[in-house]
């Protein structure tokens, strides 16, 4: 029988820590969804391996959020002879910016001066908010978000289950976004501010816990899993979120769902 898999791969603030990566996940153990510092060794940890992506999805273009992006790419190819066919990876994510972030990437890792190198040339797909397009099993719709370079919130179905994930990547408080989201299965949602509530139209670009509760009790979700937060309030940001929608948790890193 089909299943939808999430891995936390990552849950952190803009800064790594030992024990934790900023925003990474794999779904169903091929697609990351964004691409934290340390992606393509922290993923190792739970069992996946850069060549098992195939797809990478990006929410926005800050660097906490595609920083791993040119390990994955070069791990893939570097470790190509360890599966019997490395397909071509797909990258998507913001229009604005994901063509320049790739082509970045490449440059840091100087293909054209290595050989092995040569194919390591991602299918990058560029994305407007309110697009939806298809991408292997998963139907992706996207929502723009308030933040300083273009973002994409992504509503994700998995049309082998019916499994639906939401993902906020990093947005100040936009209560619109509810309706994006409404009646997803599990909702992956930022808290940069913790236990702070930010004004709605703040330039920061981010949210508090309870504005990300406040989404998840209108959108109607299943459950919320906060992310992109100080952990060492971990109690507090629980307890505060819980006031708002009782299904709210703080996931621990390598956490995987199994839906």
């Amino acid at each position: 029988m089909a299943e939808t898999t999430l891995t936390f791969i990552g849950t952190g603030h803009c800064q790594p820590a030992p024990d934790d990566d900023t925003a990474s996940f794999v779904l169903n153990g091929h697609c990351l969804i964004d691409c934290g510092w340390n992606a393509a060794i922290t993923m190792t940890r739970y069992g996946y391996a850069a060549v098992d992506i195939d797809r990478v999805l990006i929410t926005h273009c800050h660097h906490d959020h595609y920083m791993g992006l040119a390990g994955v790419i070069f791990l893939r190819h570097l470790r190509e002879n360890t599966v019997d066919h490395l397909e071509q990876l797909e990258v998507i994510g913001p229009a604005e910016d994901i063509g320049r972030i790739v082509e970045l990437a490449r440059a840091y890792m100087q293909v054209e001066a290595f050989e092995r190198l040569a194919n390591a040339r991602p299918e990058v797909v560029g994305v407007e908010p309110g697009e939806t397009i298809e991408a292997g099993e998963l139907t992706i719709a996207t929502a723009p978000v308030r933040h300083a370079v273009q973002g994409l919130a992504y509503r994700i179905r998995d049309e082998r289950t019916g499994v639906e994930l939401g993902f906020s990547g990093d947005t100040a408080y936009l209560p619109e976004l509810a309706e994006h989201f409404r009646g997803v299965d599990v909702l992956i949602y930022e808290a940069s501010w913790g236990v702070e509530d930010p004004e709605a139209g703040t330039e920061a670009g981010h949210s508090g816990v309870r504005q990300s509760a406040r989404i998840a009790r209108d959108a109607e979700v299943g459950k919320l899993y906060i992310v992109h937060t100080n952990r060492g309030q971990e109690a507090e940001i629980v307890a505060a979120a819980r006031e708002v929608f009782p299904e709210a948790y703080v996931p621990e890193v390598g956490l995987t769902l199994r839906m």
